[in-house]
């Protein structure tokens, strides 16, 4: 470097300022280069390796050793990969959760028979791990994260929560193959996620609408709710009377709709005549 290089920087010389911008410039943009690739690197490990990228075992698992790490650098320093394996404390207790949901009960029903038999929760089982939470009670939330957590089905999952852009950054990556035992088969996973408790009515009977969610009004492109009307299933649609719109604009007069009527219809369309509305919904 020659000696004039080595001068001090004048902040109040305009071009040391745009050269110092200039650098700027470049050394934010080699770090985004540098976090892309190490972001993809990941991706890969997790989708096509089934690679533990660290973070907290999901309740249920342990981990173990899986051997050096397949890196000849990082295996001389004496880095050793690790994998999940099934806690024999909690894994049963996972299932047991599926079994539930998979049987139609609620998340709440859950969470209440898991706290009433006193079986601890994920902060009290690892303490260490989960210093920021207390040690209380199973919640609603707690059960909920379990039952929809995919790593439960043998394949390795990371950067879960991502959304957005098609970065690696923003998108999930789940393992081609199982990567670690799963406690609970891809096909029971599946049909948990699609459970909608039954609430029981006042009676105690249980209604059951074969169409929950499924409708939407072509006025305002609102869900229908499920309405008990006369003793069947029926839907409604109020089109916004209890959302935040100013109850001064004209609205349509509320729309009800009989459910084996809608399945009388959906059926002459798919030519599924003499199935019943549950068969027609699923």
């Amino acid at each position: 470097m020659a000696a004039r290089d080595r001068r001090p920087v004048d902040l109040g010389n305009r071009d040391h300022r745009a050269l110092l911008s200039l650098l700027a410039t470049q050394s934010q943009r080699e770090a985004l280069r540098a976090r892309h690739r190490v972001l993809a690197a990941m991706h890969n490990q997790a989708t096509q390796q089934g690679r533990y990228l660290g973070g907290r075992p999901p309740y249920g698992y342990q981990l173990v050793d899986a051997g050096p790490h397949p890196n000849p650098a990082d295996a001389r320093w004496g880095r050793r990969l690790q994998r999940l394996a099934p806690d024999p404390r909690t894994a049963p207790h996972v299932a047991w959760m599926f079994r539930q949901r998979l049987a139609g009960h609620s998340v709440a029903s859950i969470a209440r028979h898991l706290n009433e038999r006193g079986v601890p929760c994920p902060s009290s089982v690892d303490p260490d791990r989960n210093r920021h939470r207390t040690r209380g009670a199973w919640t609603l939330r707690t059960v909920a994260v379990i039952l929809a957590n995919p790593r439960y089905t043998g394949r390795q999952i990371w950067n879960r929560r991502a959304s957005g852009t098609d970065s690696p950054a923003a998108t999930p990556a789940l393992s081609a193959k199982a990567a670690h035992p799963a406690l609970i088969t891809e096909q029971d996973f599946v049909a948990a996620q699609q459970i909608r408790a039954a609430r029981p009515a006042h009676d105690g009977r249980t209604r059951r609408f074969a169409l929950a969610g499924l409708i939407r009004c072509r006025v305002c492109d609102r869900r229908l709710d499920s309405h008990w009307n006369h003793g069947r299933p029926a839907y409604r649609c109020r089109h916004g009377y209890t959302s935040t719109q100013c109850t001064g604009q004209p609205r349509p007069r509320t729309l009800y709709i009989r459910e084996d009527h809608l399945v009388e219809e959906i059926s002459i369309r798919l030519g599924d005549e003499g199935h019943d509305g549950h068969a027609t919904g699923a």
